[in-house]
């Protein structure tokens, strides 16, 4: 990331832009503090030839109503998918009074990355409450015909070095998708209010309040981020670095829509417990998809790091055979006898778990 005293992205005026909430760390190697930060650039209201066919192909896959695809819920669900992407941009974000060009252009689905390092200021503040601070971080655009300058915000949420954090799944965890069914979970998506799973967000507030930090890792697209947030902020769900995937019209006409490359959630949670290596992490799931397989090979292959694997028990898909047996191998091994494994229906049943992780 190149540190720049004024800069602009290269962003033309039709041009809307999303920083998705990022993840801030101390880099012990380097001696600083980073951030990794995500964002998307596209063209409302300019519909590709791709996404007609991506229509097309979800109207089929889920055979609802000519009203049920006309409805409010349907339209602020798609918008996200509808939008043309912001390729080959130039990207310049703002954190305090520094501003750093992203190395690398958006890709051709309009997102971008990169890693910047925190200006010291700003670094030393978040580090000296040794609590998850919140670092606004804006993107920088081009004076327009007004002479005022847009911009995009968005938030680092710069985790401490030590402490407890929680890594949640999303659907099926927190709220109610039913990813075992694609018509189901089609629906649930699309055309339906979301439906929170009962006393979720009192259990995060909960263990918010004891002091611990939230990491969302979800197999739901990119493209539904700003539904979610909406829901996770009128829940009160705590504030987190959010870690969604892309869906691509390529991936056969919504029939993985539900479906995440083990490789890709396993790579997104090691990451970030690569970039906090002192602390301590609760991973949050349900037995719907690869969830406790998942977080079975990062227990094993973080024994230190995490605490407790939690995973809510479906009952369309419930725990059991060699699955089971491989979930709670992890508190036998030797490679990790302080992780705690547990299964739940409600959010009542795992409770006490944080306080129990306090002391091991």
């Amino acid at each position: 990331m190149k540190q720049l005293r004024e800069s602009y992205s290269d962003l033309k005026p039709d041009h809307q832009a999303t920083l998705f909430p990022s993840l801030g760390y101390y880099d012990a190697r380097k001696g600083c503090c980073r951030a990794f930060v995500h964002g998307r650039v596209f063209i409302d209201g300019k519909v590709p030839i791709s996404t007609r066919i991506l229509l097309h192909g979800l109207k089929h896959a889920m055979k609802a109503s000519p009203e049920e695809f006309a409805s409010e819920t349907f339209q602020q669900r798609i918008d996200g998918f509808l939008a043309a992407p912001g390729r080959r941009r130039r990207i310049v974000l703002q954190v305090g009074n520094q501003h750093f060009r992203l190395r690398r252009r958006t890709r051709r689905n309009g997102t971008f990355y990169g890693s910047l390092k925190l200006p010291e200021a700003v670094a030393r503040e978040a580090l000296a409450d040794r609590k998850a601070a919140a670092i606004p971080m804006r993107l920088r655009r081009s004076v327009d015909s007004t002479g005022t300058i847009a911009a995009s915000s968005g938030i680092i949420h710069f985790t401490p070095p030590q402490g407890l954090s929680v890594i949640s799944d999303i659907d099926d965890t927190i709220k109610n998708t039913v990813a075992t069914s694609r018509t189901e979970m089609l629906a649930n998506t699309f055309l339906r209010p979301f439906a929170l799973v009962d006393g979720m967000a009192e259990l995060y507030q909960s263990w918010s309040a004891a002091g611990c930090d939230f990491h969302y890792v979800s197999s739901s697209p990119w493209q539904l981020y700003e539904p979610l947030a909406e829901l996770c902020m009128a829940s009160n769900f705590p504030p987190g670095s959010m870690h969604l995937r892309y869906f691509r019209v390529r991936d056969q006409m919504f029939k993985r829509f539900r479906m995440v490359r083990r490789n890709t959630k396993v790579g997104i949670i090691a990451n970030i417990l690569n970039r906090l290596p002192e602390r301590r992490f609760v991973l949050v799931g349900d037995s719907g998809e690869k969830d406790p397989e998942i977080y079975t090979f990062l227990a094993k292959r973080f024994p230190r790091n995490v605490a407790a694997v939690l995973i809510r028990n479906l009952a369309e898909r419930p725990m059991a055979g060699k699955r089971l047996t491989n979930l709670m191998s992890v508190t036998r091994g030797s490679s990790s006898p302080h992780t705690h494994v547990r299964l739940f229906e409600k959010a009542s049943e795992i409770e006490d778990v944080i306080a129990g992780c306090e002391t091991r």
